[in-house]
């Protein structure tokens, strides 16, 4: 990313209530990689987990005593004491943000590191949308790992690839759309099964799960002594997905098959389909967990934010919250795995979701809209050997996950040239981040055309029109009740915007700056 005229800010503290025990102790320093040089004699795994349709503030952590004021608004009500400990040893993230939050951009920003229209999947990947998906000639984050000497997995959503009418009748992958392919897989027209070659990004351990029937989940893996049919048909495990995939990472971490080399590091990236809707009935969580946190809960208890929508979200918000639950019991076991394997102190696990959750707010249930519900992402790194814990209002986005992943891992020389990304690792450490810059604004790069930005203090949207959609004052007016119009705010403040807008424009070469448009919403470099 080129130098830009975007820097700022950090704030801290803890709680908790855990089956997992604490994992190392903070050091002040660490070992840094050079090129062509390994500074460490064993190198660090890595956990990616990524959760699907969870919202920033549904993170039990807010709301301990201590940490109420960290984010703008209230947190949830919401049971999370696995994911708590991860924020109270790690680094937490008050203002991550999903930039396009939608489910296929998402992992398209997190393996590339570039924004969708660099990298192709400018939509969600679906049946009739052939043209959207991750471009081959770019290089991934696991194919960096893979080229670090990594065994990678992927275990949980794919949704990158483009769909195509590539199976037969019974949804056998032939790999032609003539006779008997010409066919999509039944159960889901939003995803698709990823064959073995260049499309998995050099991942190797393949157990890939489609749909989101939660209790009845999809899976296409390479794991055919696991799944006892030939790759390349469907496997139905008959088991709640996230526990279904908690079991397979456990099993991978023990190793008992022989799924990766025990004397390579292993890069996991671990991505579950809870709190994704559906989130209506029983058949979508774990009822004991319903039942014993959130079934005689008050619902102005569970939708707290002044926005929400009491009649809107009073069938699903119980579910909803238990599902969050549930998706943390189970990164419980796989922590309490990692201490009994003894990969505990040599793990970096960092915990995100793909975007957040209406749940109500405005009215609105779901996604892909400027709304700080929508927008805003939980996000732990979690390495106690090498990062003190502390909370973070960085303005960190998607594409940063890459090259920051990789340089906290010490494989800085393994972050491709010309990513939209910039590698935060040095900031996690405790010092700089190779700039002595850290940005003002994060980049919201919404569906149809909308683009924006989010800094502390505001949102600033527009559409593909050049109309405002959202200019909120994210400090006074947390839940963004009051739409805002550009006299209202000190000059200064719009003029910061505007500039702040057109250097994003800029910098990652989007179609928008190309002709120049809307001068008088945009201030072009």
């Amino acid at each position: 990313m080129s130098s830009m005229t975007r820097y700022f800010l950090l704030p801290l503290l803890a709680m908790c209530l855990s089956g997992c025990s604490k994992v190392g102790q903070p050091v002040s320093s660490v070992p840094h990689a050079n090129q062509g040089q390994q500074a460490q004699v064993q190198k660090t795994n890595v956990i990616i987990i990524v959760a699907d349709q969870m919202r920033r503030e549904a993170l039990g952590y807010w709301s301990e005593e201590g940490n109420e004021g960290l984010l703008n608004g209230k947190g949830d009500y919401v049971v999370t004491p696995n994911l708590d400990e991860l924020a109270q040893e790690g680094v937490v993230f008050t203002d991550a943000i999903a930039n396009y939050p939608l489910c296929s951009p998402f992992r398209g920003m997190l393996l590339s590191g570039l924004f969708p229209h660099k990298n192709g999947v400018t939509n969600n990947t679906r049946t009739g949308r052939r043209e959207v998906g991750l471009k081959l000639d770019i290089t991934t984050l696991t194919e960096s790992l893979a080229e670090a000497g990594y065994n990678t997995a992927l275990i949980g959503k794919g949704h990158w690839k483009a769909n195509l009418p590539l199976f037969n009748e019974q949804g056998h992958y032939v790999g032609s759309e003539d006779a008997p392919g010409g066919h999509y897989i039944n159960g889901t027209r939003y995803d698709t099964y990823i064959p073995p070659g260049p499309h998995r990004n050099g991942i190797e351990y393949w157990y890939q799960a489609l749909g989101h029937n939660h209790k009845s989940p999809m899976v296409y893996t390479s794991d055919v002594e696991l799944s006892g049919v030939p790759e390349g048909q469907p496997y139905f495990p008959r088991v709640y997905s996230a526990v279904d995939q908690a079991n397979v990472l456990i099993d991978y971490l023990e190793n008992n098959r022989s799924q990766r080399e025990a004397d390579k590091p292993f890069g996991v990236l671990w991505a579950m389909d809870p709190p994704h809707t559906p989130y209506q009935s029983m058949d979508d969580t774990d009822e004991a967990l319903f039942n014993a946190y959130y079934k005689d809960v008050a619902l102005e208890a569970l939708l707290n934010r002044d926005n929400a929508d009491l009649e809107k979200g009073k069938d699903v918000a119980r579910y909803y919250f238990s599902m969050v639950t549930l998706i943390d019991r189970e990164i419980g076991r796989v922590r309490a795995a990692l201490e009994q394997q003894g990969l505990a102190d040599n793990t970096l696990i960092v915990f995100t979701s793909d975007h957040g959750e209406m749940m109500a707010s405005h009215s609105m249930m779901t996604k892909n809209v400027v709304y700080e519900e929508s927008l805003g992402i939980p996000l732990i790194f979690h390495y106690p050997q090498s990062i003190a814990h502390r909370v973070s209002d960085l303005l960190i986005g998607v594409p940063d996950f890459m090259p920051t992943i990789l340089g906290v891992l010490g494989l800085e020389h393994y972050i491709p040239e010309g990513l939209d990304g910039k590698n935060y690792a040095g900031y996690l450490f405790g010092g700089s981040s190779n700039t002595d810059e850290l940005p003002l604004s994060s980049f919201y790069y919404g569906k149809s055309g909308e683009v924006g930005v989010r800094t502390h203090t505001y949102t600033y949207a527009i559409d593909a029109n050049g109309d405002i959609i959202a200019l909120f004052n994210n400090k006074t007016d947390p839940y963004q009740m009051n739409l805002l119009q550009p006299q209202q705010l000190p000059e200064a403040d719009w003029r910061m915007l505007k500039h702040q807008l057109g250097q994003w424009l800029t910098d990652i070469e989007h179609p928008m700056y190309a002709d120049k448009r809307y001068p008088h919403r945009i201030a072009y470099p």
